[in-house]
């Protein structure tokens, strides 16, 4: 029998690997809350969300689309709108927050797997009480996720808050994080046509939070494959939006520095400059490490390019195709979606954030739907014919 843990007593460590939910390593201080925009949309987010009933649950739609076909997992759709837990029941759910159902923890607190009593799996991400970051971030994570529903982001079911005890309560996504099946799986390497989709679906999750969601357009601010969670589908679901921040009028503005070292954009690393662009850098990033499955920066690795990035963009500049995918895949991919790719990266991380496209114009290049784009005009990646 699993022994019940107190949550007033966790011991969180450093440099956690962000595995099967969306739980980081938090080494950030808190979210800067002086955009009265944005809490005037969290104060009337959090409102809507405590009026929400437990009625919703009363019937199961049996026609419910599967989250994953391997497992049989499904999150009902019967679940219209993000709602109120109440302690015992998420208490019950993770059979006392035990450690056999910890998925993983970091500055905000713990992350525990749990079964609710109609059989939704959860995840159920517990702030330490002692953590005023992970106050700002369950704030955060609140106000932008009550606006998200789209295949590839990671739903949020629900959350209990009383006093200095917060928890949130997400879909449980059942095969771990990008990051895990690129650098942490040798047995199973990804093969290109799931990286290749890999890299579409995340893409389409981020255009949507760029130019499609209701309340606004949202920045992550913290895009990487930790935070790209898979199904046994290889579905990507975004998560981990403790650092989001919503768009305001203004393109561009500042606020602190936070995310991790490697897929920071200039602009925000530099002067803490923040956009919808400096997403889509961080993903030229997550592409280049699809296509090369190299870490951003890797101590232990041969060779004098430390930088992720100084490394890559030469070789795609080149078209030196075939030293810039990850030699476990051989020979077993297709060229031209890799042109694809690598071009379509080299545009996201460019210097200068009004060069880069948006997402929109990234899910475009990456299918090959489009070359009319005025950032290709002056970019210097060659053409290369389909064959």
């Amino acid at each position: 029998m699993s022994k019940p843990v107190p949550l007033s007593n966790f011991n969180v460590g450093e440099n956690i690997d962000q595995s099967e939910i969306s739980c980081r390593s938090y080494s950030g201080t808190p979210i800067s809350t002086e955009n009265r925009c944005g809490e005037n949309k969290l104060h009337t987010s959090l409102t809507v969300i405590q009026r929400q009933r437990r009625s919703c649950f009363h019937k199961k739609n049996s026609g419910t689309p599967l989250l994953c076909v391997a497992c049989g997992l499904k999150t009902e759709l019967y679940i219209q709108d993000s709602m109120t837990f109440t302690y015992h029941e998420i208490q019950r759910a993770t059979n006392h927050f035990s450690e056999e159902n910890l998925l993983g923890e970091g500055g905000y607190g713990r992350v525990y797997k749990g079964k609710l009593k109609d059989g939704q799996l959860i995840a159920a991400k517990v702030r330490k009480q002692e953590s005023s970051q992970g106050f700002a971030e369950f704030n955060s994570e609140v106000s932008v996720l009550s606006f998200a529903r789209h295949k590839n982001i990671v739903m949020l079911l629900g959350y209990f808050c009383k006093e200095n005890l917060n928890i949130l309560v997400y879909e449980y996504i059942c095969n771990k994080s990008l990051h895990w099946h690129l650098f942490d799986n040798p047995e199973n390497v990804l093969d290109w046509h799931q990286r290749h989709a890999i890299a579409i679906g995340t893409a389409k999750g981020l255009r949507f939070l760029h130019e499609e969601c209701r309340g606004g357009p949202i920045i992550h601010r913290d895009m990487r494959p930790s935070n790209i969670l898979l199904t046994h589908d290889l579905v990507p679901m975004l998560g981990d939006f403790g650092l989001a921040r919503w768009k305001i009028n203004d393109d561009t503005l500042q606020t602190t520095i936070l995310g991790t070292l490697g897929y920071l954009a200039p602009e925000y690393a530099e002067n803490g400059f923040v956009s919808v662009r400096t997403d889509v850098y961080a993903f030229g990033i997550v592409l280049v490490q699809l296509m090369s499955g190299r870490k951003v920066i890797d101590l232990e690795s041969e060779g004098q390019h430390a930088s992720l990035r100084q490394w890559a963009k030469p070789l795609i500049k080149k078209l030196a195709l075939h030293e810039l995918i990850d030699p476990r895949i051989g020979e077993s991919y297709d060229t031209y979606q890799l042109y694809l790719m690598a071009r379509t990266a080299y545009l996201c991380v460019q210097t200068n954030p009004e060069m880069r496209p948006s997402m929109g114009e990234v899910l475009r290049l990456l299918e090959g739907e489009s070359d009319d784009f005025r950032h290709l005009k002056k970019m210097v990646v060659p053409k290369y014919s389909k064959r």
